[in-house]
């Protein structure tokens, strides 16, 4: 037998429903494949940018420690001064080592993806599943559907359809609607609201314009420019130490 349900409540239900849905389809699929294409689009430009402007800063440090040396009248000993860099930008170092790792792993792995058929039936039971068993839906649910309503977050963060469709092949048989506090659904979908648009605003999905129009191709050239810019900064930079060094 099926509980008369206000017509608020319904309405409220199914708004978060699909706010919850548009949530972790933002965060477990969409970001991720814009990063993706964000990365192996731009990633090596932006690397060899940061690698360069890292480059600049150790060449400014390095000036800095040899003047330190010249105007206390030492010796200068190049050697121990790169050691002293090194040790000071070793984390940055680390980071360039990170972001080059992660442009081959991406260039050398493929990313399996859904038929478009499979993928509109991953996303349809999906939004079935949150809205059988979604814990701010279904405050009262049993420990069972707790545990189903897991492994269908797992399955969904992990494109797996089949692991889907085994948690709805298995859904125990829904024999009332509870009513929901009406304000309690409202500052629900308020807090969902909120979340989609603070990572609509965050990287990587407001990289994804560049990904969408000719945007791209102008940031590229931008990029390329910089790098060359750059360059001609380290050979001045370069010319500077080694001008230093002869003088001291």
């Amino acid at each position: 037998m099926s509980l008369i349900v206000h017509p608020e409540v319904k309405k409220l239900k199914e708004k978060l429903s699909q706010l919850i849905f548009e949530y972790d389809n933002l965060v477990n699929h969409i970001c991720p494949e814009i990063e993706r294409l964000y990365v192996l689009e731009f990633g090596r430009y932006e690397h060899k940018l940061y690698k360069i402007e890292l480059e600049i800063d150790k060449l400014k440090r390095k000036i800095q420690l040899i003047r330190i040396e010249i105007n206390h009248e030492n010796e200068i000993n190049v050697n121990k001064i790169d050691d002293i860099i090194k040790k000071e930008f070793e984390e940055y170092e680390k980071q360039i080592q990170a972001q080059i790792d992660e442009i081959k792993f991406l260039e050398e792995n493929d990313v399996e993806k859904l038929s478009p058929e499979d993928s509109k039936k991953f996303k349809k039971l999906y939004h079935m599943l949150i809205k059988r068993l979604h814990p701010d839906l279904h405050p009262n649910q049993t420990f069972l559907e707790l545990n189903l309503f897991y492994r269908a977050v797992y399955c969904f963060e992990n494109g797996d359809l089949k692991g889907l469709e085994s948690v709805a092949a298995i859904l125990p048989d829904e024999e009332f609607e509870e009513l929901s506090e009406i304000d309690h659904l409202e500052n629900l979908v308020n807090e969902y609201e909120e979340k989609i648009e603070k990572v609509k605003k965050d990287y990587p999905y407001n990289k994804k314009g560049l990904l969408d129009n000719g945007a791209g191709e102008e940031y590229k050239i931008m990029l390329l420019e910089l790098i060359s810019d750059r360059k001609e900064t380290v050979k001045q930079l370069e010319e500077k130490i080694n001008g230093l060094i002869e003088n001291g």
